[in-house]
């Protein structure tokens, strides 16, 4: 008698529990429902996925496609199904595309799922959670602290440019200079080596017109006031008067040349004078 109470209360403990809680039973499926983007807005697509997972391979249940209602102001645009196997777990992903043209606060209400699970004819139905969303309109204003980094980068990036910019025009500068320095360099080694020329012909009068030529392209010679004047009125005296310079006016007005010239490119070689007589 006490053997039969016990296996019968055994049973019925049995009993109690695979009918208090069924969708517990491993192996049954799971469903869910997500949306692809945190912030919707409207006149933009957006979309959300059901997916239908269990452990087992793909023929351990049936699934039936799931029929979705979508509320007012919604409107779906495409819809794709894809499977996906990983180890002993199998998964159904539906996904549907939809579009809104209105803000407001959007609701779509539990979808209901049917299967079959494999060697049984039992109809089982699993349900979604609501799934609850908000559509609101574009603008710079709904990026909230989105704004503030924007104009932050662009910011950066203007100053970036600028920095760009005047780098290049202080190296172009630099460059300018440099050119400019080797040019009026090259032009002075040219008209010093026609001074010789004119100094060999006693040709004077040329001789210090090109003098006052080579004069005006050095600053430190350009600067001395007297000599200039100096150098002017002796051009003066040979053009309309006749006059003939001494040796010693001749040495003396081409060792400031010589001077001016090793001060005014002191990184130039000594041997860009050869061949130009000075003394």
């Amino acid at each position: 008698m006490k053997s039969s109470l016990k296996i019968l209360y055994t049973f019925s403990i049995a009993f109690i529990f695979s009918t208090s809680f069924p969708n517990e039973l491993p192996g049954a499926p799971a469903v869910s429902l997500y949306l692809d983007k945190g912030t919707i807005y409207t006149n933009r697509n957006f979309s959300f996925e059901l997916a239908l997972s269990w452990e087992g391979d793909a023929d351990q249940y049936l699934v039936a496609p799931p029929q979705i209602t979508l509320p007012a102001g919604i409107e779906e645009k495409d819809s794709s199904f894809s499977s996906i196997s990983r180890g002993d777990r199998f998964s159904l992903h539906y996904r549907y595309d939809l579009f809104a043209q209105q803000e407001g606060d959007y609701h779509i209400q539990p979808i209901e799922i049917s299967y079959w699970e494999k060697g049984k004819n039992k109809e089982e139905k699993i349900k979604t959670e609501v799934l609850n969303f908000k559509v609101t309109s574009f603008s710079i204003i709904n990026l909230g602290k989105y704004w503030l980094l924007f104009i932050l980068a662009i910011f950066l990036l203007s100053l970036f440019v600028v920095l760009i910019v005047l780098y290049k025009r202080k190296k172009g500068g630099v460059n300018d200079q440099k050119l400019d320095s080797v040019i009026t360099r090259e032009m002075i080694l040219e008209e010093l080596g026609q001074c010789n020329a004119y100094k060999m012909e006693g040709d004077w009068e040329n001789y210090f017109k090109k003098v006052i030529s080579i004069r005006n392209k050095i600053p430190a010679l350009n600067e001395d006031e007297e000599s200039i004047k100096a150098l002017d009125a002796l051009v003066e005296r040979i053009t309309y008067g006749g006059f003939c310079p001494s040796t010693e006016e001749i040495s003396l007005i081409q060792r400031k040349l010589e001077r001016a010239f090793k001060n005014a490119f002191p990184d130039d070689k000594d041997k860009d004078l050869d061949g130009i007589e000075f003394r």
